[in-house]
């Protein structure tokens, strides 16, 4: 009789795990992906911001080169290529790369992670005869 309450014991001991172990097991899970999901899209929204940056003042660059071999400031953008620079790609968010020609030097910007002009989160770059291309913008 004993070996049989103590077979039971095991029996039961062993059956795996109940359901509501099994939520805690999944809500902890889940919560460790929110936190590493949280961070992964944080990052990816500061390398966005770096992106275009850097193809800013690339396409500055451009400009530039293009105003000391002919003397002017070009009309648009696609004049720069293939010979100032390679290709002219979108912004990291889809937009077209927005061009400026001012009197004495150019504006180079893109709209940002909303899309639209104006706002805090436009990126600049700002070059000519008077300045050194410098970037601003973005968060």
């Amino acid at each position: 009789m004993q070996q049989k309450t103590g077979r039971l014991r095991s029996l039961r001991r062993s059956r795996g795990m109940t359901l509501i172990e099994i939520m805690v097991v999944l809500v902890i899970l889940g919560l460790i992906a929110g936190a590493i999901g949280f961070n992964v899209f944080q990052n990816l929204k500061e390398a966005q911001i770096k992106t275009a940056r850097l193809d800013l003042q690339a396409i500055s660059q451009g400009v530039d080169m293009y105003h000391v071999e002919t003397g002017n400031w070009p009309d648009t953008v696609t004049a720069l290529t293939p010979k100032f620079i390679r290709e002219l790609r979108k912004d990291p968010w889809g937009n077209e790369y927005q061009y400026l020609k001012t009197g004495d030097g150019y504006d180079l910007y893109s709209y940002g992670p909303d899309r639209a002009q104006g706002g805090n989160d436009d990126i600049t770059v700002h070059g000519g005869e008077s300045s050194t291309p410098t970037a601003q913008g973005g968060k």
